[in-house]
């Protein structure tokens, strides 16, 4: 009989037809479906689908600031400015519908950034009315366990109040009397460097000898810190300090008799007996 519609293909056609279509597309590597339009991911190098493609959608374990690499626009051919662990296709995508106006890169506005945030991070120096931005890591002191710059790390330079407690608890001995005396007579043999700027009655000599060289007697403030004495020394003495750079050895007071260091926080006149009025110190690298 005569049907009203049209042959049927064989079976084998169908089969065969199936067999093509199964060739095209890929499986999401996350949940698996065919697609066949599939995305690969150009961090982990794996194939998604649609819902899948981002990083996070599929939670992509590679860190593509390690890569070092920011995306370029291919329409205004500028750079697209990418957040820690962001999409940047979600960005790039953001960016051209703007009409290439959003999230572009500026260098510029990053150094801007850097600098606000750089300056967010450094405190200010614990002294009231300080200004100083000289850019380097703040020194703790070690008697009021505050934060100063370089210019105030010194106990007697931002008037550190525990200094000051053990100046007016000092009483002076019978043999530092007779050490001030002695230290008369050297003033009058020689002209100690800094004497002029220091009060007779906190005055304190003793004789520094240079590693590299030279040397002389050295006026010093009784309630100046060691540290403070090595600055003053190596200006006089026209020695290079870096002692605020870490990378440097440090410049020490180390003494001749006994090759022992004087710590750098401690006032001068609370060494006595071990720093007496007179002594020679040497201006060198302490041992290690």
């Amino acid at each position: 009989g005569g049907g009203g519609g049209g042959a049927s293909p064989p079976a084998s056609a169908c089969s065969h037809g199936a067999m093509e279509f199964d060739e095209l597309g890929k499986h999401c590597s996350q949940c698996k479906t065919k697609d066949f339009l599939p995305f690969k991911c150009k961090h982990c190098s794996k194939v998604f689908c649609i819902k899948h493609r981002e990083q996070r959608d599929h939670g992509c374990t590679v860190d593509i600031t390690q890569k070092n690499t920011t995306p370029k626009c291919p329409i205004c051919g500028k750079f697209i400015l990418l957040e820690l662990n962001e999409a940047p296709d979600r960005k790039m995508d953001q960016h051209i519908t703007s009409g290439c106006v959003l999230h572009v890169w500026d260098k510029k506005i990053a150094k801007d950034k850097a600098r606000q945030r750089k300056k967010k991070e450094t405190p200010p120096c614990a002294l009231p009315g300080c200004r100083n931005k000289e850019g380097y890591e703040l020194v703790r002191c070690k008697l009021c366990h505050r934060s100063f710059c370089l210019t105030h790390r010194h106990a007697e330079d931002h008037r550190c109040p525990r200094l000051e407690a053990k100046t007016k608890r000092y009483r002076p001995s019978e043999a530092e009397r007779q050490r001030r005396s002695q230290a008369v007579q050297l003033k009058a043999v020689t002209q100690p460097k800094g004497s002029d700027k220091i009060p007779q009655e906190r005055r304190f000599y003793v004789e520094v000898e240079s590693k590299k060289g030279g040397g002389g007697t050295i006026c010093f403030d009784r309630n100046w810190t060691i540290g403070k004495c090595v600055d003053v020394a190596c200006e006089a003495l026209g020695v290079d300090n870096r002692n605020n750079d870490p990378t440097y050895p440090k410049t020490h007071l180390v003494s001749k008799k006994n090759g022992a260091v004087f710590p750098f926080d401690i006032p001068i006149h609370l060494l006595v007996p071990a720093l007496s009025q007179g002594d020679t110190v040497i201006l060198g690298p302490g041992k290690s």
